[in-house]
């Protein structure tokens, strides 16, 4: 895994682009142009709170983690961690569906949370995406609640997990 810098930003836009796509075929309107943008993107950078894995150029999978948490997650019952670490916009690049990179950044993540000292991971994904769902559940996360962002027809399970 990688700290992104500015390079990377066009690739991850590339990567995050080919997954939207995919899950629109799919008909998991998680995302859309307006999110994660290349706004969202170069400012992760700017933060150093984007990791990459990339493979031959290419990137495979990402996600911003840092301890910002959205409004929205006020709503939600959190169980564990005076202080969390939070995982946004996790994606893989669909050429590399279903080959555990998904997983093994989420290890990553608890692993850099570690470091960081904190107590908790926490993200949310969204209900009408089953993969993205299945992964947390498989990894031991626990459901806090359900929260709503704007232009989505679906609900985002909250999802955090004790690294106690």
């Amino acid at each position: 895994m990688v700290e992104a810098s500015h390079a990377h930003v066009e690739p991850t836009l590339r990567a995050i682009r080919a997954c939207t796509a995919m899950m629109y075929r799919l008909d998991i309107a998680q995302w859309d142009d307006e999110y994660p943008s290349g706004g969202v993107i170069a400012t992760a950078v700017e933060n150093r709170s984007l990791f990459l894995f990339v493979r031959d150029g290419t990137v495979v999978v990402g996600a911003g983690l840092d301890t910002v948490q959205p409004l929205e997650y006020q709503l939600c019952d959190w169980r564990y961690g005076a202080s969390a670490l939070v995982v946004h916009h996790l994606f893989v690049h669909p050429e590399y569906w279903r080959m555990g990179y998904a997983s093994r950044y989420m290890e990553f993540a608890e692993q850099h949370a570690a470091t960081m000292h904190v107590n908790a991971i926490r993200l949310d994904a969204y209900a009408g995406n089953p993969a993205a769902l299945s992964l947390y559940r498989s990894r031991g996360y626990r459901e806090a609640g359900e929260v709503m962002f704007p232009r989505r027809s679906c609900p985002f399970i909250c999802f955090e997990k004790n690294l106690d």
